[in-house]
């Protein structure tokens, strides 16, 4: 499950808080999961020493947002590291923004373009749609994440259509491009979603909703 769109709930190290499950904050530092051994990691300059079992917490930041709580009990303790087992989590409500889980839809992208000048005169230029095939592959509240397969790539701030019917997310939606990731003819696209009517906006949410609760934890994985 990917739980922040680009980067990967297996990310080596991310900025995180240790609090005491009453919300106290105890220090600032990086943290770590391993989700094959079951535990998460932090570690700091200094880091309060607690008895084996004892309760503890450890927030992930996204900027300066407490995105994602991990629950668990205290494995190893020394003035620089603490270990966490036992560990359960959950993304927090307002992480709706970069939160999501892995989906895999096939779709179209698509572009106009102007097609060739007829001869003659006072003759308007024609638009053309091309499409191409697409997988949304990770969705947000306001990005998508899109990969195609083509030997040119979009370039940054291209807007695109996106269309996603099966289930149906978007039909014809603009997206900006603000990343593009390519390589040997493959691409993944970082997209803003431009516009959305409301009830198209609310029915994605629900959807969201729904698919996070199905699939809401690292450590259900």
């Amino acid at each position: 499950m990917s739980i922040y769109i680009h980067q990967h709930h297996s990310t080596p190290s991310f900025n995180a808080i240790l609090k005491d499950p009453k919300g106290h904050e105890l220090a600032a530092g990086r943290a770590g999961i391993n989700t094959e051994e079951g535990f998460i990691e932090f570690n700091s300059d200094f880091v309060p020493l607690y008895p084996l079992g004892s309760e503890l917490e450890i927030y992930r930041l996204y900027g300066k947002r407490e995105v994602h709580r991990f629950c668990g009990q205290v494995y190893l303790s020394d003035p620089s590291l603490i270990r966490l087992i036992k560990v359960t989590d959950e993304p927090l409500a307002n992480a709706s923004d970069v939160c999501c889980t892995d989906v895999s839809f096939p779709g179209t992208l698509s572009i106009s373009i102007e097609a060739p000048k007829p001869s003659g005169l006072f003759r308007k230029k024609k638009k053309e749609s091309v499409s191409i095939p697409a997988v949304l592959t990770a969705m947000t509240e306001h990005q998508v994440e899109i990969f195609a397969e083509q030997d040119t790539p979009f370039p940054t701030e291209q807007v695109l259509s996106l269309t996603i019917l099966q289930p149906a997310l978007f039909e014809d939606t603009p997206v900006r491009v603000r990343k593009v990731f390519s390589y040997a003819g493959k691409t993944t696209y970082l997209c803003a979603i431009e516009f959305e009517p409301d009830a198209a906006h609310k029915r994605r949410m629900e959807f969201l909703s729904q698919h996070l609760m199905q699939h809401p934890r690292i450590f259900s994985l």
